[in-house]
């Protein structure tokens, strides 16, 4: 096979799904002798992986604590198997999905939030709408947006209000 081939062949290469990997990672962990340390070493890993950069570990140990959690929860007579490995997964995969939505809406808010006082005041909110807007919306949509959303306080839209309504 020459060098063209293996290009070719290599842009066909198939991703696996998500259900394909956990497949995978269950038949690994079930040749491991106790639950404990499996799910350990589980937790371990997975919350490496979504939060390398974690500066006081805190969002990693709460993650950590969830993949636990649901590996107690899902594994049945101290054995991970690939139905409940693929079970607790999936349910690891909603909170990841969830978390992953707030920490972009957190990116958005804090990009925006110029002062750096923790809400959005008239004028960043208006440039931040400007940036994301539907073309549709006018000026005085984006005013009535933000009297809405800021609920009459003087400060501002507070990210937990920038939440809220954004989802």
């Amino acid at each position: 096979m020459d060098s063209k081939q293996n290009k070719q062949k290599a842009h066909k290469t198939k991703t696996m799904s998500n259900k394909e990997i956990y497949r995978i990672l269950a038949f690994e962990f079930q040749q491991q002798d106790s639950l404990g340390i499996k799910i350990d070493l589980i937790a371990e890993m997975v919350s490496s992986l979504f939060y390398p950069n974690d500066q006081n570990g805190e969002a990693k140990q709460n993650f950590k604590n969830l993949i636990t959690q649901s590996f107690k929860s899902h594994c049945y007579k101290d054995e991970i198997n690939e139905e409940s490995f693929c079970n607790a997964m999936n349910s690891v995969e909603k909170y990841i999905n969830e978390d992953t939505t707030d920490r972009f809406l957190q990116k958005i808010f804090k990009r925006h939030d110029s002062d750096k006082d923790g809400f959005l005041n008239q004028e960043e909110f208006v440039f931040l709408m400007k940036n994301y807007k539907d073309s549709h919306l006018t000026e005085a949509d984006m005013l009535a947006i933000y009297n809405r959303m800021s609920q009459s306080d003087p400060k501002g839209v507070s990210y937990e209000n920038f939440k809220k309504y954004s989802l």
